[in-house]
């Protein structure tokens, strides 16, 4: 009856679905909202991951890392200000990002089979209701 157990167990679930179904792009639940977010928010920085995330400095740079050399992403410096590195989806990347928002969207659909449209909304803005919230 905890809702950080259950929560835990229905997201074990959902990760276990989307390495299988995307094991093909090699990016794990976390850099693929790395990605995500940088393709909704062009020249986002990475104080701004970070934040948005919840993620350390030194562990984005490692997934900034991985999606460079896979070329999805690229680093822009706004002229006026030369220590700013600005970050957007390359072709490649957003190309991507489109075909796994479809696979996710899909496998987050299977694994929430059991609920009806309504009911996975309502799930869905309840969550949104307790991170938002803290």
């Amino acid at each position: 009856s905890l809702l950080g157990y259950n929560t835990r167990r229905a997201t074990l679930k959902i990760f276990d679905i989307f390495a299988t179904r995307t094991q093909a792009y090699g990016l794990n639940p976390v850099e693929f909202s790395v990605l995500s977010l940088i393709g909704r928010n062009p020249n986002i920085s990475h104080g701004q991951l970070c934040a948005e995330l919840a993620l350390l400095a030194p562990n984005l740079t490692k997934i900034l890392q991985k999606l460079s050399k896979k070329h999805l992403i690229q680093r822009l410096r706004p002229e006026s200000d030369k220590r700013a590195i600005y970050l957007k989806l390359s072709e490649t990347g957003r190309q991507q990002l489109d075909e796994l928002e479809q696979v996710i969207t899909k496998l987050e659909r299977d694994a929430a089979s059991q609920l009806s449209d309504q009911e996975l909304d309502q799930l869905i803005g309840l969550l949104q209701k307790i991170y938002n919230n803290t």
